[in-house]
């Protein structure tokens, strides 16, 4: 209860010394804010040389809190009155437009390379700075700075704990090996029987005068270091050649 009605003073506090600045101060104010927040994740996605960094985080929030405030003040424009219809303003449908154009930029950061997405966490990112900079544009200060703080711990923080789980990860490999009646069927109890190591599907394709054979087998494990160990003792195999390896 108390840290609730601190809060609620803190936030009409901020309301109240943003509104004493009047217009434009205010307006610079909230663009300030939300270029000081949107550029605060930027440098986190900068930091881990993702796609969208610094100035693109930085200026999807700028944009979205402009677009807020000019939309807002939509409303206090007094519009000459016309016979025949009525003019109506909605400054909801503005941010609406926001949030659906940043979903088409989001998409230009994901990425499908050998069967893996990449750019999902990056464009989720630009679509909350979009949010934050449109919560910037309406004023609402409070909720801005600590959606970014969850916004970076999220990025952060939970990035550290989700590399700490224990997932299932799943690589492609493709083995080289004298073609031999079976040899499908040993290859896979073969690398079954080294480490933690499942094989989940296989397939195969014979080679030149179909003397050798190059079997692709879609393996499932949950330790990085026991696929390091698995890959040395396969490479080392008499007759088995590691041709290559993908993720996904």
């Amino acid at each position: 209860m108390l840290l609730a009605f601190s809060l609620q003073s803190l936030d009409a506090g901020l309301r109240d010394w943003a509104a004493s600045l009047q217009m434009p101060g205010e307006a610079i104010f909230r663009l300030g804010l939300a270029a000081a927040l949107g550029g605060l994740v930027g440098l986190e996605r900068e930091v881990r040389g993702r796609q969208a960094g610094f100035r693109t985080n930085l200026l999807v929030a700028l944009g979205s809190a402009l677009v807020m405030i000019v939309s807002v003040f939509f409303a206090y424009v007094n519009w000459p009155p016309h016979s025949g219809f009525n003019l109506n303003i909605d400054p909801a449908r503005v941010a609406y437009s926001v949030m659906a154009g940043v979903g088409f930029l989001g998409a230009g950061a994901i990425m499908k390379h050998d069967g893996n997405v990449r750019g999902l966490t990056t464009a989720a990112g630009l679509w909350c700075v979009a949010a934050v900079g449109l919560a910037c544009g309406l004023g609402m200060y409070l909720v801005s700075i600590f959606a970014t703080i969850l916004v970076l711990i999220a990025l952060w923080t939970l990035d550290i704990l989700e590399k700490r789980l224990p997932r299932v990860r799943y690589r492609t490999i493709t083995v080289r090996r004298p073609w031999r009646p079976g040899i499908i069927g040993q290859t896979v109890e073969l690398v079954q029987s080294l480490k933690a190591i499942d094989v989940v599907d296989t397939s195969f394709v014979r080679l030149g005068d179909l003397a050798t054979v190059d079997i692709r087998l879609y393996v499932a494990f949950r330790s990085r270091d026991k696929f390091w160990e698995f890959e040395r003792e396969l490479d080392g195999h008499a007759d088995c050649q590691l041709i290559s390896w993908s993720d996904g």
